[in-house]
Formats: structure tokens, C-alpha cells, sequence
């Protein structure tokens, strides 16, 4: 969970917290994660609710007057975010001080940052790039409604889990300061690849700043590369203010139209040209990456029910069975001289055979060729629609608009659009649809195997 930015204390945190602490406050320290200009990050153990927290810091000095503003500066902040409440921005814990240091302990995340994801060279999909970044957009408007600005937005300060959910870092800790500052803030705040050109100006901020630099970040994950880049910081800074960077669609001609006019709004020098809020983006992404989704469903293979491991192994074998028998048949009609007739339209429509439910991984799907080579036995008769076992799941067709985080039973499901659809066990299941800008939608859906029920809501 290490982050940097160019905003610096006069004091090295390198030094004044060379070695970790064995406790901070309550919280028993397990290891340092990580270390950068804003203080140092450690992992560290909650004894009193039992669970496992990440704790930044910052030193304290000497000098009563910086002290007192340091730790002033750091707990406000701390307050601050901690009033936040949402799926995609760190959750705080607690905060408080040491003789020697301020602290904030925060929920501990497990998976990198968005900058290690990126220079790692995976590449998302235009349509996952575009709704990742809706998440993203819109946990910065939730904290913009709430009066908070973060002024320092990159890949760096956005955390992917282990199941690629966002997690919006630093809050409210790259604040401007005046030249008068005793912290020493005098310096521009903010990384400069993505900040605003009216943030590299040093003129006043407002919430169009940050959708500039979701929409630097949004380039980025589009083209490959940043939009604004120079050897030197002054450079990148006179970029900013005066040029405009290489097209997006002349670096990615694949992208669709939209995306591109989405990532020139956000990106406008103009702020009255620009997206007026992160709310707007977020719309626009969000109903982009659903118009994506339902082009391209009818290329994709359907995706099996949701469900264990066990069930996932199971319809990938039933596939695989399909697909040998379809060869046999193939193979016995070649070997006639083409005499057979065609296979009945039900049996070429029948459901695959349920797998085995001890199958723990999917067997090798056999080639055409495999499949011929083997000896010629007349493949078995389907399952008759009385034998067919009987379907596991129901299905909840989701119709949300403009868009919505969809929780099931406590699970999030995703983002709809552009999910479309849940597939949940019988029984009731508590449905949970998220949108900041208004109050959730909480509801009771009973499910019933084989049937389809749909859920519709407009915040």
C-alpha cells in the first residue's frame, strides 16, 4: 500500500523511523510495507477486534510549533476519510499519536497498486479500462459531495484487490499550503503526470481538477502511455499548461469513437469544456462499458453459473463431453459416405449431461482428430427431457439506471451495467444496489430454480 507524491515534510521519515516500531497505540506492528514522502506504511494487528490493519505514519519533531500543526494536519485528515463510507475508497480504523508519531490504521489490502498493474504489461480491454475507471470516478464524486478534493490522483493511489476492485488511496493528504507553511509545502502538490493544467499553474481547485486526472489515467490505460511526459519536471509541467498530448485515436485507431470523446472531455484544458463533476464521467463510462458488454455477448461463449469450483470443473467437463460427442457424430457420418441423416434438432439442442459432482478439474478437450482416430462407437442417446436433471439455479435480470454496484447477501456482484444478469440457488436472497449520488435500493428476491425474475430501479 506504498504511495509517493511531491508533496515532502522538511523531515525524512527515513530517519526518524529508521527501525519499526513494536506497537503503535493498541495495534501490535508486524512488518513495514513500504515507505515514501508522505511517511511510513506498516502492517500491522488489531488485538482487540482480531484483525489484521495497515498503518501509516508520519514522525513527530522536536519543535512544538510543527509538532502541534503536523499532528493537527494529520488527524483532520484522518477524520475526514474516516467519514467516508464506500466500496471503492480505503476504510479507516482509527487515528491518533504517539510521543513520536501520528498515525492512521486503515483496512490492510492485498494485491498492487494500479501503476504496478499497468508496468506489469497486462492490458485491459477498452470496456473493463472503461469500467474500472466508472468505479474509480465514482469514488472521487462521492468524496467530492462530501467536500473532499484529492489533488493527487494517479495509478499509484489506486489499489487493486486480489479480485481487481478498486481502492482509492490517500485522501485529502496532498493539501496546498501556503508559502508560510512550517511543513515546508511550498512545493507544488500533486504528482505532475496527472495533474491539472490549472493545478500546474498554482490557481485555485475544484473537483473538475481530479476529472482531469482520471482522465489522464484513463489514457493512459487506453494508449499505453502517459499523456504528458518529460525528462525533467518543469518540462511536464510546461506540457501541461501549453500543449495538448498525442490523440489517443491516433495511438489506439481501434478504440471506438465514444471512448475517445470521453477521454477528450475529461482531458479538456478548458475546465468549463470539461466534465463538470467525476458523476458525469463515471455516467459516461459506465453506460459506454454496458453498450460494450451487450456488442460484444453474442461473440463470447456463455459463462457458467456462478458457483464453487466444483461447479465450474463440472460444466467445463460437460462441455468437453458435448464436444466429443459431436465429433463422433461428425466422424460416423463421414465414414457412411455421407449417407447419415443429420442428428434431430432435439438432440442437437439437448442440455449437456451433468458432470460428476466430485470432478475437481476439466479433462482435455480432445481435437477433431483425436476424436476420429478413436474407435467407432454410436454416440449415447441424450437424456430425455424427463431424464435432464433438473436446473440448480434461478436467474435475477438486472435493468439499473443510469447504474448501480449490485450486492448480493453481503457479496458484491459488480457494477450493473454492465452486469446484466445474476444467477443465485433458490431461496431469498437480500439485494443490494449502490449508487452515491442517491439512497441504496435494499430488497428481498425469492428465487426459484429454472425461473427468471427481473429487478428493475432508476435512482
Amino acid at each position: 500500500m506504498t504511495t509517493a507524491s511531491t508533496v515532502t515534510f522538511d523531515i525524512d521519515p527515513t530517519v526518524l523511523l529508521a527501525q519499526p516500531p513494536q506497537t503503535i497505540g493498541r495495534f501490535r506492528v508486524i512488518t513495514e510495507l513500504g515507505r515514501g514522502a508522505n511517511g511510513v506504511v506498516y502492517a500491522a494487528h488489531d488485538p482487540v477486534l482480531g484483525r489484521d490493519v495497515a498503518i501509516k505514519a508520519i514522525p513527530l519533531t522536536v519543535d512544538d510549533k510543527v509538532r502541534a500543526r503536523a499532528e493537527a494536519n494529520f488527524i483532520k485528515e484522518a477524520r475526514a476519510v474516516a467519514g467516508l463510507s464506500h466500496p471503492h475508497i480505503v476504510t479507516v480504523f482509527d487515528a491518533g499519536r504517539t510521543d513520536t508519531l501520528a498515525y492512521i490504521a486503515m483496512e490492510r489490502l492485498h494485491g498492487r497498486d494500479l501503476h504496478e498493474f499497468l508496468h506489469s504489461g497486462v492490458r485491459p480491454s477498452l470496456r473493463q479500462a472503461a469500467a474500472l475507471m466508472a468505479r474509480i470516478a465514482d469514488a472521487v464524486h462521492y468524496a467530492h459531495k462530501r467536500g473532499l478534493i484529492h489533488r493527487d490522483i494517479k495509478p499509484s493511489n489506486i489499489f487493486l484487490t486480489r479480485d481487481m476492485r478498486p481502492k482509492v488511496l490517500d485522501f485529502g493528504v496532498a493539501m496546498p499550503r501556503s508559502q508560510a507553511d512550517p511543513l515546508g509545502r511550498s512545493r507544488l502538490v500533486g504528482t505532475p503526470n496527472y495533474m491539472s493544467p490549472e493545478q500546474a499553474q498554482g490557481l485555485p481547485l475544484d473537483a473538475r481538477s481530479d476529472v482531469f486526472s482520471l482522465g489522464a489515467i484513463l489514457y493512459e490505460m487506453v494508449t499505453g502511455q502517459r499523456a504528458f511526459d518529460a525528462p525533467t519536471t518543469e518540462e511536464v509541467l510546461q506540457r501541461l499548461i501549453d500543449r495538448e498530448p498525442t490523440p489517443a485515436a491516433q495511438l489506439r485507431p481501434d478504440a471506438p469513437a465514444e471512448l475517445l470523446r470521453i477521454i477528450d472531455k475529461a482531458m479538456a484544458k478548458d475546465v468549463e469544456a470539461r466534465y463538470q463533476t467525476a458523476g458525469e464521467l463515471r455516467n459516461d463510462l459506465a453506460a459506454f462499458a454496458g453498450a460494450a458488454e451487450m456488442e460484444g455477448g453474442a461473440r463470447r461463449p456463455p459463462e457458467p453459473p456462478r458457483g464453487s469450483r466444483r461447479r465450474r470443473a463440472a460444466w467445463a467437463a460437460a462441455l468437453s463431453l458435448v464436444a466429443v460427442a459431436t465429433a463422433m457424430v461428425l466422424w460416423q457420418g463421414g465414414r457412411d459416405g455421407g449417407s447419415s441423416a443429420p442428428p434431430a434438432p432435439e438432440a442437437a439442442a439437448a442440455a449437456p449431461p451433468t458432470a460428476p459432482a466430485n470432478a475437481e478439474a476439466p479433462p482435455a478437450e480432445p481435437s477433431a482428430v483425436t476424436a476420429a482416430a478413436a474407435p467407432a462407437v454410436a454416440p449415447a442417446a441424450p437424456p430425455s427431457r424427463a431424464e435432464r436433471a433438473p436446473p440448480r439455479e434461478g436467474h435475477v435480470t438486472l435493468a439499473i439506471a443510469p447504474w448501480g454496484e449490485v450486492v448480493v447477501n453481503g457479496e458484491v456482484r459488480g457494477v450493473s451495467p454492465p452486469l446484466t444478469e445474476l444467477h443465485l440457488p433458490p431461496g431469498k436472497h437480500m439485494v443490494e444496489v449502490r449508487n452515491a449520488d442517491f439512497p441504496p435500493l435494499k430488497t428481498s428476491i425469492e428465487v426459484e430454480a429454472g425461473k427468471t425474475r427481473t429487478l428493475r430501479h432508476r435512482f
